[in-house]
């Protein structure tokens, strides 16, 4: 942190980020240098920085770049229990994507489905809008495996949730219990 303070000071960069800090590690780099921003794993299904990450950011001002939103596409309802995943895919070796978890993952989508087509939206595109409006969130970096889902997921950018909608999607979320 001492040489990225020298960096700010010599103007060589404008701020300084951190990427998967928790509260504490964020706490000790502000000893030493303003922070602007933490580069943090978030989606519907994966929410433990709410406990103090973010809060710690809200309070110091740290803009929170939320990445993975969409969970390496689980919460796109294009993936199925059976899915066959490419070989080197790590994500079947995690806990997100046993196939329990899809099936309860893919229930939880099938209730949000109908807001989503009532948009004219995508289940993507909903997911990143209900990222966007989580407190703390600056900005969700969303994965794209071709053009033409960058494009899709560009255009999350022009539906919005109401607070109703927000609270609809958050208690279906409730619901929601995975399996470790």
């Amino acid at each position: 942190m001492e040489a990225v303070a020298q960096l700010l000071q010599q103007g060589k960069i404008r701020a300084a980020g951190v990427c998967n800090y928790d509260a504490a590690q964020m706490a000790e780099a502000l000893k030493t240098v303003p922070l602007a921003s933490n580069q943090v794993p978030y989606s519907m299904v994966k929410r433990d920085i709410e406990r103090e990450t973010v809060p710690f950011c809200i309070e110091h001002q740290i803009g929170i770049l939320a990445y993975s939103p969409l969970q390496r596409g689980l919460l796109t309802g294009k993936i199925s229990p059976d899915h066959a995943f490419a070989p080197g895919d790590h994500r079947p070796t995690t806990v997100h994507f046993k196939p329990e978890n899809i099936r309860r993952t893919n229930a939880f989508l099938e209730k949000i489905k109908p807001l989503a087509a009532d948009k004219n939206a995508t289940l993507a595109q909903v997911v990143i809008q209900w990222t966007l409006a989580q407190p703390g969130i600056t900005c969700a970096l969303v994965g794209a495996r071709n053009a033409e889902q960058a494009a899709q997921n560009a255009a999350a950018l022009h539906v919005s949730l109401t607070e109703s909608e927000l609270a609809t999607i958050d208690a279906a979320l409730s619901e929601l219990e995975l399996v470790a």
